[in-house]
């Protein structure tokens, strides 16, 4: 039975749906094809987001006669069925009408897809367009066909990192396994006050390390080299090519990189932000994102976000659900030097917008910086240079707090001002 409905835009994707079979390791969408042209060419449907409950969920619709009535078609299972000259892609479980394509022939559909949905549900969308110059008065867009995913399960943290109250007993990097392929380590406090924190990725194909930590770490290379050959040797292949990246190029953050240079199966990133665009691939720095891939359905975003420094980067991990924000967001003070006298405060500004932007349709586990600055109490921060810290908050931060970030510093306009929350302090100078 075909069940006609009026409903609202936002409406149109939050449907009870039927379990089917999952979609690829990286993409839950496909394009079915069979669209039908009119009079403005054949109408382009596509879909965007991880289809993991609660987050944003995307149909855009494009190249559509303008100002036209259109409907929704949504099903469970495939028809492919001959209509109105064209083919039925969708069983027509449900018919939304109530569209109207815009001046430019699109309509766009955005709402967040139901929690709860069982991974491996399927569900398949195409338009249909009221259009005179098509064979039978319609056309009709592709089909898309979207496969939703479980969200990703969260690792392990520890209950505590070294924070510098035992010098004698501590080494010289906490090694934490977030889960079997991801790796935190903490540079202790006793060697460097900036306590930084290193995150080593393990893919089939190759390694990232995200930094390389302060002055007086000790041998880095020699725990990272160690923890990817003894990975390998867990998982019976050889050991993986390592890059050697950086959230940014800061001292504390590429101190050590000398220890990897010339070592085998091993390639250090430049620092600045044309070597780093020209290695992951950006295109049009800072505005694109790139993926960067591991292997074995391990696939990386990178996402430019200057204002803390000129070649900054986030990184999230699809697999772990993880977003790695460097000095941008983190536990403490979030420095932006020369914010009005450089124009970083509006590069940071724009950062975070972006950074949201791209993060809303994926699930996030937890948002990772590079320091703990503040203490458990909330809004109360360490003095900076503190080499000593016994009561840290968490490292790991929340997808709401990143959106209260966004929302502090647009509140702020063109005139930057320090800002303490409960969780990080904002920090502009110049």
């Amino acid at each position: 039975m075909i069940r006609r409905l009026l409903v609202p835009a936002g409406l149109a994707l939050a449907l009870c749906v039927a379990p089917a079979v999952a979609g690829d390791c990286f993409n839950p969408w496909t394009d079915l094809g069979n669209g039908l042209a009119g009079s403005s060419g054949e109408p382009q449907l596509a879909g965007y987001g991880s289809l993991v409950g609660g987050t944003r969920v995307t149909l855009s619709l494009t190249d559509a006669l303008p100002g036209a009535p259109a409907s929704l078609v949504v099903g469970f299972s495939a028809l492919e069925a001959p209509f109105k000259g064209g083919v039925l892609v969708p069983s027509a479980d449900f018919v939304l009408s109530g569209f109207l394509t815009g001046p430019l022939g699109g309509v766009e559909i955005s709402a967040k897809w139901p929690e709860g949905v069982p991974d491996g549900t399927d569900v398949r969308y195409q338009f249909w367009v009221s259009d005179a110059g098509a064979p039978q008065g319609f056309a009709a867009s592709n089909g898309v066909r979207g496969v939703a995913s479980a969200a990703p399960t969260a690792g392990t943290l520890p209950a505590d990192w070294i924070s510098g109250t035992d010098c004698a007993g501590d080494p010289l990097f906490q090694v934490h396994s977030y889960d079997a392929d991801t790796f935190i380590l903490r540079q202790s406090m006793c060697t460097n006050f900036e306590g930084p924190f290193l995150y080593l990725l393990m893919g089939e194909d190759r390694a990232l390390l995200l930094d390389t930590g302060a002055n007086g770490a000790g041998p880095v290379q020699a725990t990272v080299r160690g923890l990817i050959d003894s990975w390998a040797a867990g998982k019976g292949i050889p050991a993986p090519p390592l890059t050697v990246g950086h959230t940014h190029s800061h001292g504390d953050h590429v101190a050590n990189d000398n220890q990897f240079q010339g070592q085998p199966n091993t390639t250090v990133v430049g620092l600045s932000p044309g070597q780093v665009a020209n290695f992951f691939g950006f295109q049009d720095w800072p505005n694109d994102q790139v993926t960067y891939d591991l292997g074995g359905c391990r696939q990386l975003d990178l996402i430019a976000i200057p204002g803390h420094e000129n070649s900054h980067i986030a990184v999230y991990d699809r697999t772990t659900g993880l977003l790695i924000t460097g000095d941008t967001f983190y536990p403490g003070f979030l420095f932006i030097f020369g914010a009005v006298s450089q124009g970083n405060f509006v590069k940071y500004q724009d950062s975070i917008v972006r950074l949201v932007d791209f993060i809303v349709d994926k699930p996030v586990t937890w948002v990772m910086g590079t320091h703990i600055e503040m203490t458990a109490v909330p809004g109360v921060a360490y003095p900076y240079g503190t080499t000593v810290q016994p009561d840290e908050r968490e490292l790991q931060l929340t997808l709401p707090l990143l959106i209260e970030l966004r929302d502090a510093v647009l509140d702020m306009g063109s005139s930057p001002v320090e800002e303490v929350h409960d969780d990080f302090i904002i920090q502009p100078f110049g």
